[in-house]
């Protein structure tokens, strides 16, 4: 009988590691993905070709938390910034809670283009998501430049 539940016991713990190893085999196929398809724009001219930002400012629109500005930096080229004003989907409430989070972790971001105007971030080595649509993005420098529509500016 001991040995029966020590065995089980056994297998149980082998089982959660090796589902703990594919967890963290299937987040670094993720990271590494995302990080395949951004080599392929070596001057990238929107934060989404970005092959990582960090979230810098977090600001909802007040009566429309759905509607969120975000100030984003490219951690590789510090003088690379840009701001971004995107539709949160509103299905999930835990997007603005998440990228708020992010923003005080400083955590490392995958930001991806998924069609006309949609767009999903990703926090690296992790599956945490939030996804939305971008509705403008501006990459000049200056915290006050104004927002233009379209893929963004380049940096003068």
């Amino acid at each position: 009988m001991i040995v029966a539940v020590a065995l089980a016991g056994a297998v149980l713990f082998i089982a959660g590691g090796l589902a703990w190893t594919a967890r963290l085999v299937h987040i670094g196929n993720l990271d590494a993905l995302a990080l395949a398809e951004k080599i392929g724009t070596p001057d990238p001219v929107s934060a989404l070709d970005w092959p990582e930002l960090h979230v810098r400012a977090v600001i909802p629109q007040p009566g429309e938390p759905s509607v969120v500005l975000l100030r984003v930096g490219w951690p590789a080229h510090p003088e690379r910034e840009a701001t971004l004003l995107v539709g949160l989907d509103s299905d999930d409430p835990r997007s603005l809670p998440l990228l708020s989070r992010w923003c005080a972790a400083r955590a490392s971001i995958s930001p991806a283009a998924r069609g006309d105007r949609e767009l999903e971030l990703r926090r690296r080595q992790s599956l945490e998501r939030v996804r939305g649509r971008l509705i403008a993005e501006d990459t000049a420098p200056g915290l006050l430049a104004p927002l233009q529509r379209g893929t963004g500016s380049r940096p003068g």
